[in-house]
């Protein structure tokens, strides 16, 4: 079975603390009682994959930095280990975002883009998105974005699911996964997902521990199979902590399966 994370974070020391220092990340090292000031480098993050028994991670790099560019040729040093997502990090510049993106597409490595609308508080659905969902639809690449009440102390609304709705009319056949478990509105993305089949969940930053038993038993069933999958955001999440809650869900070998990578890989992959 091969597992597949589908939001790992390679940070120097200086780049957690300063993520740690801003005001509307106070609590998060409380909340997953992490460390958060350490950083986790990449063969620090590779060995941690190589513990825990994760055999791909989708690296997230902000879109229109250098960043990426170094994610990717990480991605290609370690062939096979790791995928990178691209994450929108200036929404007001939506030509940039989308010239950025269509250049970096070609790559072979790039698996996801990423759309997190508490950081800088526009909707989902907001028209400064639509270029990349867009670009996206037309590139063949998976969009995800953040759903549901967010850790850090800023406004939850941008991110209310209701919004994807929008999306999934507008944007039809673009695969769409709500990130970050999408709490406290489980019941609504499971109905969503039976009623849109290119929308799917993933449980990143959310332990499977505290899973709704209701969508514990919608992953096991015939037309929820699949349609959630596994992350942790390590190092914020860490990433043992969150695969063993994570296989300890009562989930036949099909369904587990499905959720710990079969499904990412045929969605970021076409495996």
């Amino acid at each position: 079975m091969t597992v597949v994370d589908l939001w790992v974070n390679a940070l120097s020391a200086r780049a957690a603390q300063a993520f740690a220092a801003q005001t509307t990340n106070e609590g998060i090292g409380e909340l997953f009682g992490t460390d958060l000031s350490v950083g986790t480098p990449l063969d620090a993050l590779l060995a941690t994959m190589d513990t825990v028994g994760v055999d791909v991670g989708v690296l997230a790099g902000a879109l229109c930095s250098l960043e990426i560019e170094g994610l990717l040729a990480d991605a290609d040093r370690h062939r096979g280990r790791f995928l990178v997502a691209a994450v929108a990090d200036r929404p007001e510049r939506p030509v940039e975002q989308v010239a950025r993106l269509r250049d970096l597409a070609g790559h072979g490595r790039l698996a996801l883009l990423r759309v997190t609308p508490l950081v800088h508080q526009y909707p989902l659905n907001h028209r400064l998105y639509y270029p990349l969902y867009a670009a996206c639809s037309e590139l063949g690449l998976p969009v995800s974005i953040n759903v549901g009440v967010p850790g850090p102390r800023v406004r939850s609304a941008c991110q209310h699911p209701e919004l994807l709705e929008d999306l999934l009319i507008d944007f039809p056949g673009l695969v769409i996964i709500g990130a970050h478990m999408g709490h406290p509105f489980e019941a609504l993305l499971m109905q969503y997902m039976l009623k849109w089949p290119s929308l799917y969940l993933s449980n990143s930053a959310y332990s499977a521990k505290y899973m709704d038993p209701g969508l514990v038993g919608f992953m096991g069933s015939s037309r929820g199979r699949g349609r959630v999958l596994f992350a942790s955001d390590h190092p914020f999440f860490a990433m043992g902590r969150a695969l063993r809650a994570a296989r300890a869900l009562p989930l036949d070998a099909e369904s587990m399966a499905a959720y710990l990578g079969g499904t990412a890989g045929r969605l970021l992959t076409g495996a």
